[in-house]
């Protein structure tokens, strides 16, 4: 038997020697190291049957798992994977794996990559000795070849190697719209471009996510209007090989002639450079790709230098901002416009704790604010937040503000910070090519002339007194911003009536509502109808947390701490 055996066995290889000899090498892939992708390119004239020869990793190969694919060097698709290839199991956790497969005309490449994954087939505690031991001793990740693991593939065709894979992958980048692609750790990088007709594109990327979050993703933004056309989300994607935290999607959107900027970020790990898992099946491609759908509309797309803050139209520069910081500023725009929001602060567990926000400063009502389910990642660790987008804001005078915690700012980051750390806080410019700096004029801060009595931005430990009179019966508006909890207020307002000493209101917990910022942060509007006569409204702070001092998050109208009286509707004085 064991001479039948070795006769069949001999002949086996002698059928296997003359099959190749009839066919050309297309594929020679050897000396796979640990933590490793090595890729080979190919060329089929015609339609045939080509055979792949393989040393892989059988069931269990000392912790280590391997991969090996081809993709159509067009289309990106895979075409072929070791999955459940004949096998014939050698020592050591190898087999040898032999595959006859149809390929069609075309140009392809061949991928094999070794990542240890040391949970994976260690049975017992002298297997993990080994494994410990054979990574201590090698060399490191790096240097360990597993020198007996091979990839071949014999048919009738054109080799052309490493280098040619490197070619038709660059070739493929330059016709396109735009590429950020072969993106490495801690990258943030955009492309502006332009349709000068209406196109369909095809949007190609690739990135990690887990866990219903994206951690290398892109997006596609109008820039003349800030809305995002394109977003690479969690949900939207599939299964791009190798790790299960691989990601892709590959989309055609139709979009209108515009002005239009692609994003692509990555965190500090799992990438081109250097992944820590298995990689994609299309790994040079880790980014973002953007074609034309139809090749003749390719004339109509351009790429422009994309900014994105055009720093000779800003109004606002609230940035390098650090731990414990409070700080605003105001302006005046003399008509509507659409304004550049660009804003990067701290977030998680879908609240923000360094972000900045907008006032209407005449109604003290916010017209904007950094929410965290609209900013993205910003890079860096997980909690950088960023918020890039126009809004349209009218005629009138505003207050910008931005606040931080105390901890994780510019200059004093606890982790690592994001790409831009220079414009940790808010930014708003002018959008539009049209922008005149005549348009925007400084805020001046003047007495409400509808206001009856106001007494704002106050200090700890103070205790503030105006008067005003009524000449008729008739409604005020109250607008009143203090500090309270547990029921009890401390930085609060009242009105007495001057003759009788009576308090005829009085800011009270119960009645007030949320102010933005730290729960403590109180609000009180609405309107009371007081008889005619004459009356003083008082405003009493206690010794923490109060204007231009907060040892808490301040509230959305921090200058309106304190108490402003208006006339209603149907008061007079």
């Amino acid at each position: 038997m064991k001479r039948i055996a070795f006769t069949f066995s001999c002949l086996f290889l002698l059928c296997l020697s003359v099959s190749h000899a009839q066919q050309d090498l297309l594929t020679d892939i050897r000396n796979v190291g640990s933590y490793e992708v090595k890729s080979d390119g190919f060329a089929l004239d015609a339609k045939q049957d080509v055979t792949i020869n393989a040393v892989a990793a059988s069931d269990r190969f000392r912790g280590v798992g391997t991969a090996l694919w081809i993709l159509d060097k067009d289309s990106r698709e895979v075409v072929w994977k070791l999955k459940q290839s004949p096998r014939r199991t050698r020592s050591r956790g190898l087999a040898d794996y032999e595959e006859v497969i149809p390929l069609p005309k075309g140009s392809y490449e061949a991928y094999y990559a070794a990542y240890p994954e040391p949970t994976d087939g260690i049975e017992s505690f002298g297997e993990l000795m080994d494994f410990i031991a054979g990574k201590i001793f090698s060399g490191g990740r790096h240097t360990r070849e597993y020198r007996d693991l091979e990839f071949t593939i014999h048919g009738r065709g054109q080799h052309v190697g490493k280098e040619g894979v490197d070619r038709w992958q660059l070739d493929l980048k330059k016709n396109a719209v735009l590429s950020l692609s072969a993106l490495w750790d801690h990258e943030y990088q955009h492309q502006g471009f332009i349709l000068e007709k209406p196109a369909d594109v095809v949007v190609y990327a690739i990135g990690e996510g887990r866990d219903d979050v994206l951690y290398d993703y892109g997006w596609i933004v109008n820039t003349k209007t800030g809305a995002r056309v394109w977003e690479m989300t969690e949900t939207g994607t599939q299964y791009a090989g190798g790790a299960s935290k691989n990601r892709y999607t590959r989309e055609t959107i139709s979009l209108p002639a515009g002005q239009y900027a692609a994003f692509f970020v990555t965190d500090d790990s799992h990438s081109y450079k250097e992944w820590n898992a298995p990689p994609p099946y299309d790994p040079s491609f880790w980014g973002v790709t953007v074609w034309v759908k139809d090749e003749s509309m390719k004339k109509f797309a351009k790429i422009y230098e994309y900014k994105p803050i055009d720093e000779k139209n800003i109004i606002v520069d609230l940035t390098r901002m650090r731990d414990d910081e409070s700080r605003s500023k105001s302006f005046t725009l003399k008509k509507a416009m659409d304004v550049h929001i660009h804003a990067v602060g701290e977030g998680r567990d879908g609240e923000m704790d360094d972000y900045g926000w907008i006032v209407d400063a005449s109604s003290r009502k916010k017209v904007w604010t950094m929410r965290y389910n609209e900013t993205g990642y910003a890079g860096g660790d997980k909690k950088n937040r960023m918020v890039d987008q126009i809004v349209r804001l009218d005629r009138g005078s505003y207050i910008v503000h931005f606040v931080t915690d105390g901890s994780h700012s510019y200059h004093n980051w606890n982790s690592a910070p994001p790409y831009e750390p220079e414009r940790w806080g808010i930014t708003i410019a002018a959008s539009g090519e049209q922008f005149d700096p005549k348009d925007v004029g400084a805020y001046e801060d003047r007495e409400n002339p509808s206001a009856l009595a106001s007494i704002v931005r106050v200090g700890n430990d103070e205790r503030r007194r105006k008067e005003f009179s009524l000449s008729r019966e008739g409604d005020v508006h109250i607008y009143a911003v203090g500090e309270g909890r547990g029921g009890e207020m401390f930085d609060y307002g009242w009105i007495e009536d001057s003759n009788t000493g009576k308090t005829m209101w009085e800011m009270k917990y119960r009645k007030t509502e949320h102010a933005g910022g730290a729960e403590k942060n109180r609000l009180f509007e609405g309107t009371i109808t007081l008889p005619a006569g004459r009356y003083t409204v008082f405003y009493e702070t206690d010794g923490t947390h109060a204007y231009d001092d907060w040892n808490d998050t301040p509230p959305d109208d921090p200058e309106g701490w304190g108490i402003t009286i208006s006339l209603g509707k149907s008061g007079r004085r």
